[in-house]
């Protein structure tokens, strides 16, 4: 019996591995192979079964695709499944990211660099404003949508920090709004409390505890427990807290990190890693990745997975990821116009992002192609503007 476990374990991790080293086109498009391979052709689990699940991990707070790969994962061959999935998953996008951040520092020295990397940042705001509308299809004929979209976005623009509660309180008044509590019944999600310790490297590693690395720990795993509906979730909460709160990257520094996120496969909240390396080095890339992934792994890994049948029939989940996403959706345009705000005086950047969110609106291309394509007109402006 553990052979076998073993053996569908090993076949669980060579998936999605593959998975990772080519799964561009954001979590729908990963999700999308999944439900092809695993689903149709695999028959790891049923449709129907596949069908129910999904719906409520759009509901959770956490990546969807990674979230649905763990799920597949601790389906197929128990608890060495569910860490073989995630593991995989994310490990192409992470060594990637170590390396983008390990030769970050020469790159920006080469001549160009910075007018690539601009058009870059532009590109990749472009492409999360492309996201909003995707996030909030599902939505957007539903008036107290918009009403708490907006609302999230009033309060976001005025203290980021807050984005958590906005997120929070926002799905409560939509279930309130849809009169489900006349029979409440709550479900708390759970959220494991933990603390990272990371040692003094030259004193033999982890035996010191750090408060960057505490701050680095908990900063990632709150970002990551809040990220409804979409990983660009985070970037409110990662920007207020690494470039404003803490001043560990500057506004060019956080920008060039969201654009690595975006063009590397895999979920973008490995947007962490670059943070994680820029700070504190290898052992701060793996310890953001951890944080930011653990309570979405969590979930999946423990209690999730067998009351699925039960979440299913609690109408009020669809209610509350109605407030939930508005918030999302509300906090991003409002993050966006923010970062884009030094730019005013920049007509290359604004031409770029409005000619790559034409190119997402009007084409197929994929988004990651856009970022670099953006890159490229950023260096072509230089001779322009």
């Amino acid at each position: 019996m553990k052979s076998a476990t073993r053996s569908l374990a090993i076949e669980t991790f060579v998936y999605f591995l593959r998975l990772g080293c080519v799964g561009f086109g954001g979590p729908l498009a990963l999700i999308a192979n999944m439900q092809r391979d695993l689903i149709e052709k695999r028959k790891w689990i049923t449709q129907e079964e596949f069908s129910r699940a999904f719906a409520l991990i759009k509901a959770m707070p956490g990546p969807v695709a990674f979230m649905t790969a763990v799920y597949l994962g601790r389906r197929r061959a128990g608890w060495r499944g569910g860490l073989a999935a995630g593991f995989a998953l994310n490990f192409p996008a992470f060594t990637l990211m170590v390396l983008f951040s390990a030769f970050y520092s020469s790159w920006k020295n080469i001549s160009g660099s910075e007018s690539f990397m601009g058009g870059m940042q532009a590109a990749a705001l472009a492409i999360v404003l492309f996201s909003l509308k995707g996030l909030g299809s599902a939505h957007r004929k539903k008036l107290i949508f918009w009403i708490l979209a907006g609302s999230a976005a009033a309060l976001t623009a005025l203290d980021p920090s807050w984005e958590p509660f906005i997120i929070l309180f926002s799905g409560v008044i939509a279930v309130g709004a849809s009169r489900v509590f006349s029979a409440p019944r709550f479900i708390i999600f759970p959220v494991p409390w933990m603390q990272f310790a990371l040692g003094d490297v030259s004193l033999a590693g982890w035996l010191v505890v750090s408060q960057s690395a505490l701050e680095l720990g908990w900063t990632c795993f709150k970002a990551g427990a809040f990220v409804f509906g979409s990983g660009l979730a985070i970037v409110p909460m990662m920007e207020h807290d690494f470039v404003t709160r803490l001043g560990w990257l500057t506004h060019q520094e956080f920008m060039d990190a969201l654009a690595f996120g975006q063009i590397t496969p895999g979920p973008v909240v490995i947007t962490a890693t670059f943070i994680g390396f820029k700070k504190m080095g290898f052992l701060g890339a793996c310890l953001a990745t951890i944080a930011i992934f653990s309570a979405a792994f969590f979930h999946m890994m423990t209690w999730f997975p067998p009351l699925v049948n039960r979440l299913s029939q609690m109408s009020w989940i669809q209610s509350f990821l109605t407030g939930a996403i508005a918030a999302v959706v509300g906090a991003i345009f409002a993050t966006v116009v923010r970062l884009a705000a030094p730019w005013v005086h920049e007509p290359a950047h604004f031409t770029i992002m409005a000619a790559v969110l034409a190119a997402a609106i009007l084409t197929k291309l994929p988004a990651w192609s856009l970022i670099p394509l953006g890159g490229l007109a950023g260096l072509l402006a230089r001779f322009v503007f």
